[in-house]
């Protein structure tokens, strides 16, 4: 099979049932998605926590911390910063290396300091960030380059984590607990990563991704979650192609092609949704990465406005697109004032008015511990 013609609805009840499943633990979740995405913005909730909420009713956000204190999940980049499987930690092999690279003479510079990190975690365990100190201030990743703001200890850490020599092993809120890798990591795991080469980590990492992904696009600029120009891109998905690993896939209406792994075409055919659903997706919710692919499907054009200019948003702060069974039908715009436990929400295209939008949003307020909803119609 070389090339289907599907209509959106078809692609995105495919998209769907593969990207929101429902799972009965977190780490099914994890191990399902493949990665899920971090980020700090807690305007309603954390997004890996809405991402885990979305796909397992008895989620807590307790049980991400007891991924990793359990040694079966880790942190690392893939699709930006996200929560992987232990097991693929061998996979990041060449995404370490490529950073120490980058890292090479930052390491040298800071080297005392990230030695007194690494003496401190052998000698004691696992230390949450605020236990390493520094009155020194250096240039850090968010800086101004001509403005030192960052303590040393914290851009210590940052080249330490990054270049895979020490793990986080806990969270508490956003504070991370941070471990030795020899220490974190299983023994088995680290063996296997010292054994698999960098060429064959980079490959199945490509593989991962577009497990991950499901429908490719091959202009993604993180295909791959490796850094491939778009010539390269395009020489590995035709490749692909012509080795029967792809199927292209053409979606009537959309403005590009896309591909899908071979062994799910056949259910790329004939899939239908298998539960009705009504969800809130947060800004990096997998289903939302490739914002084309959103447009495509969904007919809905979605940005995320958080560092836009506030007289500059069209919606919000932290707008989420709303989930209808297959259809994306609007969005709404949410804060929860955790002091008072109420959920205020900005509501577009009138979604909230609809009763199985309304009894959702109830059940979505009292899962993030809201005893009240303060609803503004835009």
């Amino acid at each position: 099979m070389e090339e289907l013609h599907v209509t959106p609805t078809v692609a995105r009840q495919f998209l769907i049932e593969k990207l929101l499943p429902h799972c009965s633990s977190a780490l099914q979740t994890l191990t399902t998605l493949e990665a899920v995405q971090l980020d700090p913005v807690a305007v309603v909730e954390r997004n890996h926590h809405l991402v885990f909420m979305n796909r397992n009713e008895s989620y807590h956000n307790g049980d991400y911390g007891q991924l990793l204190q359990q040694k079966l999940a880790f942190e690392h980049f893939a699709n930006a910063a996200c929560l992987l499987p232990m097991e693929d930690y061998p996979l990041l092999k060449g995404v370490r290396e490529r950073i120490r690279t980058r890292w090479q003479e930052e390491q040298a510079q800071y080297s005392d300091a990230m030695r007194k990190i690494v003496t401190l975690l052998a000698d004691e365990g696992p230390k949450p960030s605020q236990a390493f100190f520094s009155d020194r201030k250096v240039v850090g990743g968010w800086d101004d380059p001509t403005k030192a703001t960052t303590k040393e200890t914290t851009h210590a850490l940052r080249i330490l984590f990054e270049c895979g020599e020490i793990q986080v092993s806990g969270r508490t809120g956003s504070t991370r607990h941070f471990a030795l890798t020899e220490k974190q990591i299983p023994a088995a795991v680290q063996q296997e990563a010292e054994r698999i080469s960098s060429d064959e980590a980079d490959r199945l990492l490509l593989e991962k991704y577009m497990r991950a992904y499901r429908l490719i696009d091959p202009r993604d600029a993180r295909f791959g979650w490796q850094k491939f120009s778009a010539a390269k891109r395009k020489r590995i998905v035709h490749d692909k192609w012509k080795n029967h690993e792809l199927v292209k896939v053409v979606i009537e209406g959309a403005s590009r092609d896309y591909y899908v792994l071979e062994e799910d075409a056949e259910e790329l055919t004939r899939t239908k949704l298998t539960n009705e659903r009504v969800m809130f997706l947060p800004p990096l919710d997998p289903l939302l990465w490739s914002r084309s692919r959103v447009e495509d499907l969904f007919g809905m054009t979605y940005r995320w406005e958080i560092y836009v200019p506030k007289a500059k948003r069209r919606y919000g702060p932290y707008t989420m697109p709303v989930l209808v069974d297959d259809q994306l039908i609007g969005r709404i715009d949410p804060w929860l004032d955790r002091e008072k436990q109420v959920l205020h929400v900005r509501s577009f295209e009138g979604v909230v008015q609809q009763p199985r939008v309304g009894m959702a949003l109830r059940a979505f307020a009292e899962r993030l511990g809201a005893q009240d909803i303060h609803v503004l119609e835009s």
